[in-house]
């Protein structure tokens, strides 16, 4: 049952750092197409494909940080009864259910700013730094 538990456990973890990866993506795939937006043009038919996957990952990032924080609790569910509490993975979940609660502010709050907007990236930069200790 431990073996099963400790891959469960590491399976949630990866899950978590996918749809962590994808709420980034959606600062990525803007910033390119505001940097690169001529280039991008160039070829009609990358920059249709573009457009796309661009347009889903802006309209899912919010679906992809409530996916990332469900998957966290459920991580933290397992390894705690696993392992015991983790100082590292609780920097780093206490970091996330931060973001996803600036992300949740930023989503009500019509005229949030600029201030919002580094403070939501900052947090989002401290995180992966969290990710990577506590992976390691």
């Amino acid at each position: 049952m431990l073996d099963f538990l400790e891959d469960l456990g590491e399976l949630l973890g990866y899950t978590i750092i996918f749809f962590y990866s994808l709420t980034v993506l959606n600062y990525i795939v803007k910033f390119l197409n505001k940097k690169f937006k001529t280039q991008i043009r160039k070829n009609k038919s990358f920059a249709d494909n573009y457009q796309k996957m661009m347009r889903f990952v802006v309209k899912n990032h919010r679906y992809f940080g409530f996916f990332a924080v469900f998957f966290l609790l459920v991580h933290f569910s397992v390894q705690f009864l696993t392992y015991g509490l983790s100082i590292t993975g609780l920097i780093a979940a206490s970091l996330m259910i931060l973001q996803v609660i600036l992300g949740i502010y930023g989503q009500k709050k019509k005229k949030r700013g600029k201030v919002w907007l580094m403070i939501h990236r900052s947090v989002a930069v401290l995180l992966l730094i969290a990710i990577a200790i506590h992976i390691e």
